[in-house]
């Protein structure tokens, strides 16, 4: 298991700031081709947790505290450290440290991986920013 680091964002560096948005923008923004505004309120209020290897930054996610519960959201790898199961332990340590419920918008090819993960689908599936999305849910066990 890799160690797994976490932040609100007033208590992040520059630096991993910095990293953090580069990530995304790199991934969101540039690899998925898809122009939106990558930069949002809800990074003020939520909780930021990242795994990093030798290469710095390799994985991420932020969880923000809602009314319908725990929204699990910017669920981000770096390309060559995908296929390690990085996201999966962000995820998976989320589920134990939160008292959940938790909802996310999952990008629809990743149904299944969520759906290993204990989710299900909630709703119909959704536009947003042009790329197809699927509302999924996790209650409490």
């Amino acid at each position: 298991m890799s160690e797994i680091q976490q932040a609100m964002f007033q208590q992040l560096t520059l630096e991993r700031l910095y990293e953090i948005l580069r990530l995304r923008v790199q991934v969101f923004v540039v690899e998925q081709e898809c122009a939106y505004p990558e930069i949002d309120n809800i990074d003020f209020e939520a909780s930021h947790l990242w795994i990093d290897d030798v290469q710095g930054l390799a994985s991420y996610l932020r969880v923000a505290k809602e009314e319908e519960g725990y929204r699990i959201g910017r669920v981000v790898t770096r390309a060559d450290a995908r296929s390690n199961g990085l996201s999966r332990e962000l995820i998976q340590y989320v589920l134990t440290a939160t008292e959940g419920p938790w909802v996310l918008s999952a990008q629809s090819y990743l149904h299944d991986w969520y759906d290993s993960l204990g989710f299900t689908q909630t709703g119909s599936e959704f536009l947003e920013d042009g790329i197809p999305h699927i509302p999924m849910r996790k209650e409490i066990e």
